[in-house]
């Protein structure tokens, strides 16, 4: 599908995946300026009989609409179109910005109370919005939750309407043999697995999350009392007893003793510390655009081949988030000791030591020869602005071929592009954007670290 140009107007960029029944696309929308990206979901019915046809089609147009009144919602992406194609259908949304909650949750690192609750009560609204119109996402993890490069909210993506048209579809063309699950182990509760999802059920899946966040577990570690069945996690973290309490509630094994509306939730973290969004207004890692004034106040601070390598170090503790986490401390920080002390308190123990060790060369104070050294090799090499921040035609090849293993052809055209609009970018800072091209976080985290290790 590369490169097609669906309704004479969306051409495919990369495949996001799918199965037999459907698919989901990047695209570009080559009618509007600019050509901006768009999500693209393609469902193909099992069957091209006419009475099947005609189902599908008032399904596919009954779950159009249901995304319509939804996009009317700010953390919620909009629908653009959807159309018919020989006898297949498509619905194209808005294109998200931004990363997925999934890179900023990484295996033994914990988020704070205040962070969670953040992410509980910017969840939940959107939660208590679609409920309101009678709908179950029914998928709520990770990597259906992505926070907006553009302001830092959380937007709740992938609804899950075409896996919701081919569940329907296929018990009308008989396939009923097995029930069709909609959800991801580990995130799914009890009555979802059974293929009876309520409106609580993604009040659970986002407890599950939250959980998870806190304990630096996955889901799938989390131990079960065996006679109960509930999850036991509390002596895992240390956290307030009226955070555990409210969240203990929304992950109970049945249905009836969790909370049964979002806005219940939402009351109840009323009752928590007030202080919490005095003290936290913005989100774990701030996603505010780089602004100019930001380049001459980093300088007074690091040169820039030092803010390179910090960023690397960051890297290697908290993932593709370090870019963010080092721009967003770096607007307060006054000295070098500030800024390593604030970067440190991001990190556990054991890593705030190690990282503390990697950074003392920012703490060393360069002696009067080493500063004439440097300003000499600057004035005199001339070196252009692709050597002075180490990115060669080599590297370029480099990340055109393992970003090519990845998402395919398409990674030579992205990888110039990326060098051509970026000006005055380092390695750290080419690979991030190209790595904001893999779907998939892991991979995302993978790519960035073979290139840059």
């Amino acid at each position: 599908m590369l490169g097609h140009l669906l309704d004479g107007r969306y051409q495919v960029l990369q495949v996001l995946g799918g199965g037999g029944f459907g698919q989901t696309y990047i695209a570009q929308d080559t009618h509007r300026p600019g050509f901006p990206k768009c999500v693209v979901k393609h469902l193909k019915p099992v069957t091209r009989s006419p009475e099947f046809l005609e189902t599908a089609r008032r399904l596919f147009t009954s779950e159009a609409e249901t995304l319509e009144k939804l996009g009317n919602h700010d953390q919620i992406p909009r629908l653009l179109a959807y159309f018919e194609d020989n006898q297949e259908f498509f619905l194209v949304q808005e294109f998200i910005e931004g990363h997925t909650l999934k890179a900023e949750l990484f295996p033994n690192q914990a988020w704070t109370e205040e962070q969670v609750i953040q992410l509980l009560q910017q969840v939940l609204g959107v939660l208590q919005f679609i409920h309101s119109h009678n709908v179950i996402h029914r998928d709520i993890k990770p990597d259906n939750i992505i926070r907006r490069q553009q302001d830092g909210k959380l937007v709740l993506i992938d609804f899950g309407a075409v896996k919701q048209v081919q569940t329907q579809l296929l018990t009308v063309a008989g396939h009923t043999g097995a029930t069709i699950i909609i959800g991801t182990p580990g995130y799914m509760s009890t009555e979802q697995g059974q293929g009876k999802p309520r409106p609580n059920s993604d009040i659970y899946s986002l407890g599950i999350i939250s959980i998870q966040s806190l304990t630096g577990l996955h889901p799938i570690n989390f131990e079960e009392d065996p006679d109960t069945g509930e999850i036991s996690w509390q002596h895992q973290t240390n956290i307030s007893s009226e955070l555990a309490s409210v969240l203990s509630k929304m992950v109970l094994h049945h249905f009836k003793q969790r909370y049964q509306s979002a806005a219940e939730v939402l009351q109840m973290l009323k009752h928590l510390d007030t202080k919490v969004e005095a003290k936290l207004p913005q989100p774990p890692f701030s996603t505010q655009p780089l602004q100019a004034s930001l380049s001459q106040q980093t300088a007074s601070i690091l040169s820039p081949e030092n803010y390179n390598r910090l960023e690397k170090i960051l890297l290697e503790f908290v993932g593709p988030v370090a870019s963010r986490l080092l721009r967003q401390v770096t607007e307060s920080a006054t000295s070098c000791e500030e800024l390593i002390s604030q970067l440190a308190l991001h990190l556990r123990g054991n890593q705030q030591i190690d990282f503390q060790k990697k950074t003392t060369f920012l703490l060393e104070k360069p002696t009067l020869l080493q500063k004439v050294i440097v300003k000499s090799e600057i004035n005199t090499n001339n070196l252009t602005s692709q050597e002075l921040q180490g990115i060669s035609d080599s590297f370029v090849h480099q990340c055109e071929r393992e970003l090519a293993d990845l998402i395919g052809p398409i990674a030579k055209l992205l990888v110039q592009k990326a060098v051509r609009s970026s000006g005055q970018i380092s390695r750290a800072e080419l690979v991030k954007v190209l790595a904001s091209q893999i779907p998939e976080a892991q991979k995302a985290l993978q790519f960035q670290q073979r290139l840059l290790s």
